[in-house]
């Protein structure tokens, strides 16, 4: 059976829950802008929960009217706003606007890239900051076997018990689209589950030009969350950018 993981909270947060090396960073940010702040995508509220545990006046925005429902009852808040990370307004500015993990990656073409770097830009204040984390691509992540199954990771799903979830994935070179599926497998060797996503691949040069076009200033590149410079040998494209 096929599923869409933007509108099923309990598995989208079994399979990001051990995603935690990230939450520091954004904290640090934080702490460094001392004002509100407007996290993209915002998902079922992995990175909104120590921002707002910490007091930081946060408002999360995402596309999953299903994921704003859970957030808001999850948090009791009423600033988990449904929208287009494409084309949104919201009447105000924020001094931090974070779009974490790749999900910028799930824009599939470079108008759609750029419009969302507008409307970003638009809420940004002057003296605000705009942080992009998105992977570099990896030579052979991109081309792996299109035919090969490859464990991406195990979970324990509350009440359906052990599911281990294997990939395979197809690169198209000229649109510069990565096509995944995931094939959720249960203890009986029974492919209960599959889902499918696209991401974009962009490169370093790629993403420098799409921010520096739109009108953003890179004020810093780190490789990773622990503030290295990016280089040729960095897993991650972290982007702290300023308007100009």
């Amino acid at each position: 059976m096929k599923i869409q993981m933007y509108s099923n909270p309990i598995f989208y947060d079994l399979c990001t829950k051990n995603k935690k090396d990230d939450i520091p960073f954004y904290l640090y940010w934080a702490n460094n802008c001392k004002g509100n702040i407007l996290e993209i995508a915002s998902g079922t509220g992995r990175i909104a929960e120590p921002l707002i545990n910490c007091g930081y006046n946060y408002t999360g925005l995402d596309l999953s009217s299903t994921f704003i429902g859970y957030t808001q009852k999850k948090y009791s808040r009423e600033n988990f706003i449904c929208g287009d990370m494409r084309n949104f307004s919201l009447g105000q500015q924020f001094d931090l606007i974070i779009l974490p993990f790749n999900s910028f990656l799930h824009l599939l073409n470079e108008k759609d890239m750029k419009s969302c770097l507008k409307s970003i830009k638009k809420h940004l204040s002057n003296d605000g900051l705009f942080i992009l984390d998105i992977f570099t691509p990896d030579p052979e992540f991109i081309y792996r076997d299109s035919i090969k199954k490859y464990k991406e990771m195990i979970i324990h799903h509350p009440s359906e018990g052990k599911y281990t979830i294997w990939q395979t994935s197809e690169f198209d070179e000229q649109k510069e689209i990565l096509y995944i599926n995931w094939f959720f497998e249960n203890v009986k060797k029974i492919i209960k589950y599959e889902y499918e996503f696209a991401m974009s691949i962009i490169y370093p040069d790629t993403m420098d030009r799409i921010l520096t076009e739109v009108g953003f200033i890179i004020n810093e590149k780190k490789g990773d969350y622990n503030g290295e410079l990016f280089d040729e040998n960095s897993l991650l494209q972290l982007y702290i950018c300023s308007k100009t």
